[in-house]
């Protein structure tokens, strides 16, 4: 679960708004963020070394923030969009919605992968992961940090759907039921083998069928000397 003590964020309210404004925020190595709500939109600046820290601690997971503004407001939240400088990585600007205590919340939290499928390990498969989230729904206080995928039992061929994600107290997926998270495959070069063999055989029956050809040509010139 996260641990909401351990993720707190100080925010100042901005007093000006446009691209110069938020130009000379992130030079003072503070980021732009938006906090909205269905009533609400708020305009406030955080510091990026500390929000560059919580997010190390949290290891990417998850993770619902408390926003502690100078004015003693303390306003739950969870990341909707970050956006990153394309050759820098530097972090643009970040968008928080809103989050009401006592009120479900639906978003997006990590899938954590465990164990070596038997795919894998006995047979030279390779796992094909096909989304690194999934969706769910619940309220702040069961909000996972993550949801792990136990991959063990998969052999060559079998995969895993959403509908076979592990049953937790107050959390639901609202997702398709039948969409395909991982799945043990053959490798490319287990796929290549059998390719060429394929071809192989191929290729001996059509010498077999050549000479069986030639016999019968032989076969029929020797009734025409008869």
């Amino acid at each position: 679960m996260s641990k909401l003590n351990d993720l707190t964020l100080n925010v100042a309210l901005r007093e000006q708004s446009g691209r110069y404004a938020c130009k000379k925020l992130r030079s003072s190595g503070r980021i732009p963020i938006i906090y909205y709500g269905k009533d609400l939109n708020k305009s406030y600046s955080l510091d990026e070394r500390e929000f560059r820290q919580l997010m190390r601690n949290s290891a990417g997971a998850a993770s619902l923030f408390r926003l502690q503004s100078g004015d003693g407001e303390d306003e739950l939240a969870l990341i909707k969009e970050m956006q990153r400088h394309p050759l820098t990585d530097a972090i643009l600007h970040i968008d928080f919605i809103q989050v009401t205590r006592g009120q479900e919340l639906q978003t997006k939290v990590p899938l954590e992968i465990v164990g070596e499928a038997v795919g894998v390990k006995m047979t030279g498969g390779i796992l094909e992961v096909n989304t690194n989230e999934v969706e769910i729904r619940c309220r702040p206080s069961a909000l996972p940090s993550s949801i792990e995928v136990d991959v063990t039992e998969l052999d060559l061929g079998d995969y895993l759907q959403v509908k076979d994600l592990p049953k937790i107290d107050g959390v639901s997926f609202p997702g398709d039921p039948l969409q395909v998270l991982v799945a043990c495959v053959a490798s490319a070069s287990g796929r290549a083998s059998a390719t060429d063999g394929d071809e192989e055989a191929l290729g001996d029956g059509a010498g077999i069928a050549e000479g069986d050809e030639s016999n019968a040509s032989s076969k029929e010139g020797d009734s025409e000397k008869n």
